[in-house]
Parts: structure tokens; C-alpha cells; sequence
């Protein structure tokens, strides 16, 4: 057995399921949702954001025996974090293209806006105040650098995710490692976000088709021609052409899910994919999409990575649920606290692992690193549910009757009037 094997994480999801489906963590159940495009969706989350964990989890083994925080082998170990990622932007294109389809592309701008910053702020804030903690704790509660220098780095890191950069603090180097360097999602969901507005027109009269399948058509064919420049290249030694081949990547995810988000409100266009499949079909269809990308890199090009990535989440999105794995209440509690494990990651595994004893135990053997990590994503789960229940639930109910108040108050000035 290897840090880097496939096997224990299989045996790691297993354990944190069993966890799962013991009644303590009921504070995580949650009404099933009413569109039934996204009950799949929804038992998917929490899969994406344990296997960025695990994919960090191994990071962290050679951050420890090196001092360098790189990628994992190529292969599975890195295959992981990116299929993770790849398919929670998906998620996001699917979602809110499919509000733009389902309002013509006249969304209520200020209460799609709204409701974002209360679902993405207050655990943001919470995850960010953690890092900053343990800054202060590594640093002795001692200022390094000047006021006005740690206060700068401070509120660039508060800012919701809105501003790129992730400066160290306090003269901390690694301070972004603290957090598994997640955050830089948060801005690319947030200028995805952004965009919805200029893309809004594109999203009547039927035009989805033409823009979405013409993007991403230019951006599958400068993701092959990036793939092969890329040839040889180690990720850990990013060249000008990898770093664009990523972007690419990500701008493939967001339209892949828009792509979906239209197929499925069009069931002759659907049928054509998934509909006329079987249940079973289905999910061994997923599945072995799913493999072949986890498992083929990197003898398989960028471009073939992504449409097999897209075929295995338009057809969760269609209702497969990878023979009820999705359907399972765990998989469902787990997907609730989905944000809150992947925000505090980071955190957990620079807890755990801060116990000389239990770092010292960890990097004695792979089987003892495996046990060490599995004990961490059980806290990091526990702690995901709890922070669900006292942040993000919290803030998904204020964002929710702040929109309520902006539409109250057009009203009421009708009625003064």
C-alpha cells in the first residue's frame, strides 16, 4: 500500500458514510429538494469535497516530509483534487444558467446577488478568522511586520474571496497553505457570477445552443492544442501553456454545466444522451466515465478528459444515482455540510497534523498515514456539520429574508405612492 493508492480513499469515503448515517449527525438532515433536476446533484457535493480533502490529504504528506506544497503524482492523487473541482463548477454552470434559462435571462439581479453573498460570506469569514488564528498562534500572538502591512494582508483575505490574491500575514510564509490554498475557487465562482449578467441575453430565444456549444468548441480545441505543449510537463513545474491549459479547464467546467442546464429543460435533446438508457445503463455508464478519468491521466488528452467528465455528470444530472450511492441519507448529509468540508479542510488537516505524536505516527508508514487521515476527515466532517448548523444555515436564512425585504419594498413604495 502507498500514500498515493487508490484503495484507502475508497475505504476512507466508506468509513466517513458509516459515520454519517449514525443519528448524531441528523442536525445535518435537510427537506429533499423540490426540482428534481438537482437531487442528485445534491448527494454529489459532498463526494466532490471529500475527495479534494484526500487529494490535499497527500499533498500534505510530502508538504511534511519536504516542506514543499505540490501536487501528488500524476495520476489518481492528482486527478482527484481536479475532477473535484472540475465538476463543483460544473454544479455552479448548471445552477445558475438554468436560472437564466427558466427567467428568459431576467433573473432578480439583486436577490441572485444577494442571496450569494449570505451563502458564501459567513462561512468565508469564519474559515478565514480560523487561518488568521492559527497565523497568530505560529507567530506568538507577536506582531512581525508593520501594523498597517499585517492589517493590509488581513482584509485582502476577509474580502469574501472577491480579491485574488492570498498574501501571507504577519510575515507567516504558507499563510494560504493553512487553508489548502481553496479560496481562489471562491473568486472564480465569483467571477462567474458576475458575468451572468453580460451572458444574460444569450440566455433567451433559444440562443444557449449556439454561444454555449460555440465557447465551447474554441475552448476544447485550445485545450488540446495547450495539452500539447503541455507533453512531459510536470505540474509541479507549471510551464505558460499549462497554466492556460487550467484555465481553460475551468472555463470547460462552467460551460459543460451550462451545456447541461439546457439539455435537460429540452427532453428531445436529453433523450438523445441519457433518457433512452436504462438505470443501471446509466450508472455503469457514469462510472466508467468517471474511472477512465480518474485512472487514464496522463495518457489521455485534456479535451477527452473533460467530455468524459461532462458525460458522467449530465447523466446525474438526467437522475442517475451511481446504483443509490447518491440517495443514501449519509451521501445526503454529507453533500449539507459540503461547503463548510471544503472551506475547512485546510484547517483540520493543519490541526491534526500541528500533534508532534500523531505527525510523527503518520509519516511512519502509508497504512499509519491512512489511519491518521481518515481520523481527520471524521473530525473535519463533524466540524463541517456543526459549522452548517451555526453558520451557513443561519446566513442562508438571513440571505433569504433580505431578498424577501427587497421585494417587499417596491411594493411599498407603490402603495405611498
Amino acid at each position: 500500500m502507498s500514500v498515493f493508492s487508490a484503495w484507502p480513499y475508497i475505504a476512507l469515503m466508506g468509513v466517513v458514510l458509516v459515520a454519517l448515517a449514525l443519528p448524531v449527525f441528523r442536525a445535518a438532515d435537510e427537506p429533499a429538494s423540490r426540482d428534481q433536476r438537482t437531487t442528485t446533484l445534491d448527494g454529489l457535493r459532498g463526494f466532490l469535497a471529500l475527495s479534494v480533502f484526500v487529494h490535499h490529504l497527500m499533498v500534505t504528506h510530502g508538504y511534511l516530509q519536504r516542506g514543499e506544497w505540490t501536487f501528488p503524482p500524476t495520476g489518481f492523487p492528482t486527478q482527484l483534487g481536479q475532477v473535484g473541482v472540475g465538476v463543483f463548477f460544473m454544479i455552479t454552470g448548471f445552477l445558475f444558467w438554468g436560472k437564466l434559462l427558466d427567467t428568459q435571462g431576467r433573473p432578480d439581479w439583486h436577490s441572485l446577488y444577494i442571496g450569494r453573498l449570505w451563502r458564501i460570506g459567513p462561512m468565508y469569514l469564519v474559515a478565514v478568522g480560523l487561518m488568521l488564528f492559527v497565523v497568530a498562534c505560529k507567530t506568538g500572538f507577536t506582531l512581525k511586520e508593520p501594523v498597517w502591512s499585517v492589517l493590509s494582508g488581513a482584509l485582502q483575505w476577509l474580502a469574501l474571496g472577491i480579491v485574488p490574491t492570498q498574501p501571507d500575514v504577519n510575515g507567516y510564509e504558507g499563510t494560504r497553505f493553512i487553508l489548502a490554498g481553496v479560496t481562489w475557487t471562491v473568486f472564480v465562482e465569483w467571477l462567474f457570477y458576475g458575468s451572468l449578467w453580460l451572458m444574460a441575453p444569450l440566455a433567451r430565444h433559444g440562443r444557449t445552443p449556439r454561444f454555449v456549444g460555440g465557447a465551447l468548441l474554441v475552448c476544447l480545441l485550445a485545450l488540446a492544442f495547450a495539452a500539447l505543449q503541455s507533453t512531459g510537463v510536470s505540474p509541479s513545474h507549471p510551464t505558460l501553456a499549462l497554466v492556460i491549459g487550467a484555465l481553460l479547464w475551468v472555463l470547460a467546467s462552467f460551460l459543460m454545466g451550462m451545456v447541461s442546464a439546457w439539455l435537460v429543460r429540452h427532453e428531445g435533446a436529453s433523450r438523445l444522451l441519457a433518457s433512452r438508457l436504462p438505470a443501471g445503463a446509466a450508472s455503469l455508464l457514469a462510472v466508467a466515465c468517471m474511472g477512465a478519468v480518474l485512472f487514464g491521466f496522463p495518457h489521455m488528452a485534456g479535451p477527452v478528459q473533460v467530455v468524459l467528465l461532462w458525460v458522467f455528470f449530465h447523466l446525474v444530472c438526467d437522475g442517475s444515482t451511481l446504483y443509490g450511492l447518491l440517495a443514501l441519507r449519509a451521501a445526503g448529509r454529507m453533500s449539507t455540510a459540503s461547503y463548510s468540508i471544503y472551506l475547512l479542510q485546510g484547517i483540520a488537516l493543519t490541526a491534526v497534523f500541528a500533534v508532534p505524536q500523531v505527525r510523527s505516527f503518520a509519516m511512519a508508514g502509508a497504512l499509519q498515514y491512512w489511519l491518521v487521515g481518515a481520523l481527520c476527515a471524521l473530525l473535519l466532517v463533524a466540524a463541517s456539520v456543526l459549522s452548517y448548523r451555526l453558520v451557513e444555515k443561519p446566513g442562508i436564512a438571513q440571505g433569504k429574508r433580505a431578498r424577501s425585504g427587497l421585494r417587499r419594498l417596491p411594493a411599498a413604495q407603490t402603495a405611498r405612492s
